[in-house]
């Protein structure tokens, strides 16, 4: 299994868990921060992952100025 693949199993657990506590406490904000650096994580990951090898989208894919948000 790939160090992709371990990751993404590891956030969705992390994810479950964290919705889990949420319906058991009646909290919609719970563990919100750490519910968002795990997104954040894996759009990064993936992001980079497409902009190493990107494959058959290459064509679809618009290149940013450095500096640009």
């Amino acid at each position: 299994m790939s160090n992709t693949t371990d990751r993404l199993e590891l956030f969705a657990a992390i994810l479950t868990l964290i919705e889990r506590k949420r319906s058991e406490t009646g909290d919609p904000e719970l563990a919100s921060a750490v519910e968002r650096v795990v997104i954040d994580s894996q759009f990064r990951e993936l992001e980079s992952e497409i902009l190493e090898d990107p494959g058959a989208i290459e064509p679809w894919l618009i290149r940013r100025r450095r500096g640009e948000n």
